[in-house]
């Protein structure tokens, strides 16, 4: 397999690896620990080494939509759908870290809480929830299409299974507490982080796999 065949599934890969950027959140941020309110709040414009996180936001983004839209154009069926999904991630999560990055880290700065409240933000903060919404949608959407499209391919499929049992999981738990909170926000907007770099990863693996199998039979 060719370096360039190759590039795609790197892309996603190393968009995997760049969207678990909060795990270093807090070694540049002490206010936060591992499990502390939402991990968007690492990229909150007055936090210290905002741009650090936004700038992760951006370079995955840049990376799903490019690599997204470069295999959708010579897709079919469900695959085309998957990476069409992969677009609209990338785009969101881009946004996610430029355009509407949040004000300030609600959990930890009452004021800010209180500003969020009381719908006193910036369009730009109160824009986050819509993005972030679209990133998790698309790629709930791209990954019941891959899913699809690898029913035939047991080992691949059940591994697909695995990721969208945590990215579930996390999504339904960060609901729960969104409408119920109790203080596990950050655990469960965790989880569900993962299962979006796991499934970041397993469409790349799919990629290479694909690629792998196309050069060895031509």
């Amino acid at each position: 397999m060719s370096r360039a065949r190759a590039l795609p599934g790197l892309a996603l890969a190393l968009a995997g690896v760049l969207y678990a950027s909060w795990l270093i959140g807090p070694l540049l941020n002490p206010a936060f620990d591992l499990l502390d309110g939402y991990a968007s709040e690492l990229a909150a414009r007055d936090q210290p080494y905002h741009l650090v996180f936004g700038l992760g936001d951006l370079v995955v983004g840049a990376l799903a939509s490019a690599t997204g839209l470069a295999l959708a154009r010579r897709a079919r069926g469900w695959p085309r759908w998957a990476w069409w999904g992969l677009v609209a991630f990338g785009v969101a999560t881009a946004l996610d870290g430029t355009v509407s990055s949040m004000d300030c880290a609600p959990s930890v700065d009452a004021r800010c809480a209180r500003l969020a409240e009381l719908g006193a933000l910036s369009w730009r903060d109160q824009g986050h929830s819509v993005t972030s919404a679209v990133a998790v949608a698309a790629a709930l959407a791209s990954l019941f299409a891959l899913l699809v499209s690898r029913r035939d391919r047991r080992a691949s499929f059940r591994w697909g299974l695995a990721v969208a049992a945590v990215l579930v999981v996390g999504t339904v738990g960060t609901l729960v507490e969104l409408a119920h909170p109790d203080g596990a926000l950050g655990a469960w907007q965790r989880v569900q982080l993962l299962g979006l770099s796991g499934w970041l990863l397993y469409a790349g693996g799919i990629v290479l796999s694909d690629e792998s199998r196309h050069s060895t039979v031509t």
